[in-house]
């Protein structure tokens, strides 16, 4: 998937609240929106090199949106809505190797009071997949969340719900960054995710992940990695 035209470069300052950074753009100090409200841990360091979308517009705040930091030799992603854009792009080429089968498919479902990312529709039935984006990891392993998730916890719970439907239900962890060789769940951060993340696993819910490969105008689906569960007591 291409940025587009309209992606400049910039080295990042500060991050004054969770949604809003500070960088200079040719020397000149502007404010970016930050789509992803997690802490990023490691990556907003000042100094930083960045690139940002510019797409200005009369109802927004700032005329430009953060969209890759660099992290020693590697650009990563922190858009979250893009791990969503190459799901979709994939499942309409037929490119995950870990879902396969499936006659049709459909983002942003409605299911009783809920809205799953995805439905899959097989001859056996239908699947619901919820998509994480992750953007913290730790010597090759990709740890989600970076802040706790109220949301990931009730989309987890509501998967389970499904599961016990007797529906296919899987949540995809995508690493928006390509040094990622395997996901766990951040214990240390979000134990209550871990958790239920966990008791999903137990239920029958499946767990998937994949890395990116990412370049300074385009990011695309690398390859699957592993999701590992570390001990841990699940909730009752």
């Amino acid at each position: 998937m291409k940025f587009g035209d309209r992606i400049v470069d910039g080295f990042f300052l500060e991050r004054p609240n969770r949604y809003l950074a500070k960088v200079t753009i040719d020397g000149e100090e502007v404010s970016a929106h930050v789509p992803d409200p997690g802490r990023l841990p490691g990556l907003m360091i000042p100094g930083r090199k960045v690139r940002l979308v510019h797409n200005p517009g009369p109802k927004r705040k700032t005329d430009y949106t953060l969209a890759l930091i660099r992290h020693g030799p590697i650009w990563v992603s922190v858009y979250p809505v893009f791990a969503n854009a190459l799901v979709k792009d994939a499942l309409g080429k037929r490119a995950l190797p870990f879902l396969s089968g499936y006659e049709n498919f459909f983002s942003e479902v409605k299911m009783g009071k809920s809205r799953f990312d995805f439905k899959l529709e097989f001859p056996e039935g239908p699947a619901f997949v919820e998509v994480k984006s992750v953007s913290l990891v730790e010597d090759t392993v990709g740890k989600f969340p970076d802040a706790p998730t109220e949301r990931g916890v009730k989309h987890l719970k509501e998967l389970i719900e499904l599961q016990k439907e007797g529906k296919r239900a899987a949540v995809l962890f995508v690493s928006q960054r390509s040094d990622t060789r395997s996901i766990m769940p951040n214990d240390s951060i979000d134990p209550e995710f871990g958790g239920w993340l966990r008791k999903a696993h137990a239920q029958g819910v499946e767990l998937l992940g994949c890395n990116c490969k990412v370049t300074a105008s385009s990011i695309s689906l690398n390859q699957p990695v592993e999701i590992v569960l570390p001990p841990c007591k699940l909730l009752k």
